[in-house]
């Protein structure tokens, strides 16, 4: 009961933080994408501390205080797509295949990706007249900043892995 109690209770503190962080992205706009991305890390660590359940209880409950408390862009990301990706990346790299890996994390990339380049044209349709000439770019360029995105989560879930979930069990 001990252990179900303290991951409980950092499945808590990890939502407390992404709400914070969901916040933060609705006071600075500008920074929409980096508070979306930083909340997820609170997704990662409770992964990481209580398994797939309690990432999903992290995620439905910051999305949920997120859309209430803070409603703006970077809830909205964080909703669609980062908020989840820990969740996909924990499922995706317990495949023996990191090919089999990196298609379930690209699938999910573009997926997103693509709802996201479709709700921009219908809000400006006309406004951008070059849109479709500009989708190889966007796709490339959005495929070049996941990479990023995704070896720079591997680095800082290792971070945690060896520097506070080490030390902190006693490992």
């Amino acid at each position: 009961m001990k252990t179900q109690t303290r991951t409980l209770s950092i499945t808590a503190l990890s939502v407390a933080g992404a709400v914070v962080m969901l916040y933060m992205g609705r006071l600075f706009p500008a920074m929409a994408l980096t508070f979306a991305a930083l909340a997820a890390l609170f997704v990662a660590a409770t992964v990481i501390e209580g398994g797939l359940k309690y990432g999903l209880l992290c995620f439905v409950a910051a999305s949920i205080l997120g859309m209430l408390l803070a409603p703006g862009m970077t809830a909205i990301l964080y909703l669609t797509f980062f908020g989840v990706y820990p969740l996909i990346k924990s499922i995706a790299e317990r495949r023996k295949s990191q090919v089999l890996g990196w298609a379930i994390k690209l699938a999910a990339f573009f997926s997103a990706l693509t709802c996201y380049v479709f709700i921009w044209q219908e809000l400006f349709v006309g406004v951008i007249p070059f849109i479709d000439r500009a989708l190889p770019i966007i796709y490339l360029a959005g495929l070049a900043v996941f990479m990023v995105y995704d070896i720079g989560l591997s680095k800082l879930i290792g971070f945690y892995l060896t520097r506070i979930y080490k030390y902190r069990n006693g490992r």
